[in-house]
């Protein structure tokens, strides 16, 4: 059996956008525009192909987040390639808040299936990670129907818990109110 395509299934994915709540970019290696970032240019070259996914309107109180998804480096060993998918949810952590949201995120991450919330290292980016072992051995459509269960699964994740995540961070909600929303 011949396998997945990686263009095919990154292709597939950038479709994936209903164009009311989500747009979507594909960009290549070779193929990036000229205002692009070093660091975006270096993902893009790390990784050949990656999708960005623009989502409006998460959770009940309509928070905007973007992901990003791409192959990591194939490991010719492996017999799984893996799709990581990154989605955003703010650039701006508030570092007021900051021990508060850790702990919110700590909290969170307890409590769901899979993937993680993660606040970067330099403390101003907070996403959701997940990465996809995707078996080398299966067909484009088989491959996709996985990624595609597993992309509903990370967005809907995001989606339950933006507002608690978000609102401690913009100051809306405070850090007992959370809790309180995490044990009801």
């Amino acid at each position: 059996m011949a396998g997945f395509n990686t263009d095919f299934i990154l292709q597939k994915i950038s479709e994936m956008e209903d164009g009311e709540y989500s747009m979507s970019d594909i960009f290549v290696e070779g193929d990036l525009p000229d205002d692009a970032s070093k660091e975006f240019k270096a993902l893009v070259k790390m990784a050949g192909a990656i999708v960005i996914m623009d989502y409006a309107n998460l959770g009940n109180d309509g928070y905007d987040a973007f992901a990003v998804f791409n192959f990591l480096p194939e490991n010719k060993g492996d017999a799984s390639r893996i799709l990581s998918i990154v989605i955003t949810l703010t650039e701006n952590v508030n570092p007021v808040g900051i021990y508060d949201l850790y702990q919110i995120v700590n909290r969170v991450n307890v409590r769901i299936p899979g993937g993680a919330f993660v606040i970067s290292d330099d403390e101003k980016t907070l996403y959701y990670r997940t990465y996809i072992p995707l078996p080398k051995e299966v067909d484009d459509e088989k491959t996709l129907k996985n990624v595609g269960v597993r992309i509903f699964e990370a967005v809907s994740c995001v989606t339950d818990w933006i507002d608690v995540l978000m609102g401690l961070n913009d100051g809306n909600m405070t850090y007992d109110t959370c809790v309180e929303r995490l044990n009801g």
